[in-house]
């Protein structure tokens, strides 16, 4: 019985979606542009806000700030400049290793345009 009226009622639907095609197009182009926009900003997000980092132990990781004068050129508020870092690198007795990251930006140019 329920079948039957679901069966009913999907044919309905096909017969109206037949009769306004724009507005047919329109509805499943919304659906696939709502669907598309919602997969990639949750991949995203599950990238960068949910997985674990690939470290074997996350919880010992430490991010390193300088406040006051600074020495050398950095990038922003507490950030530490590159000779201070090799300076931490070179005379390191307690992390088992280090690494640095700095911002840059690029440009990329093919024949008169750049961008």
């Amino acid at each position: 019985m329920k079948f039957e009226s679901l069966f009913l009622d999907l044919r309905y639907a096909l017969r109206g979606f037949r009769r306004a095609p724009l507005f047919t197009a329109v509805a499943v182009l919304s659906l696939a542009f709502g669907i598309g926009a919602n997969t990639a900003i949750f991949s995203l997000m599950d990238q960068v806000l949910l997985q674990l980092l690939p470290v074997k132990h996350p919880e010992q990781l430490v991010l390193l700030a300088e406040r006051g004068i600074r020495f050398g050129s950095s990038w922003g508020d507490n950030d530490i400049s590159y000779p201070m870092y090799r300076d931490f690198r070179d005379r390191n007795e307690v992390f088992s290793d280090m690494f640095c990251r700095f911002p840059t930006s690029v440009g990329l140019s093919y024949g008169d345009h750049t961008e």
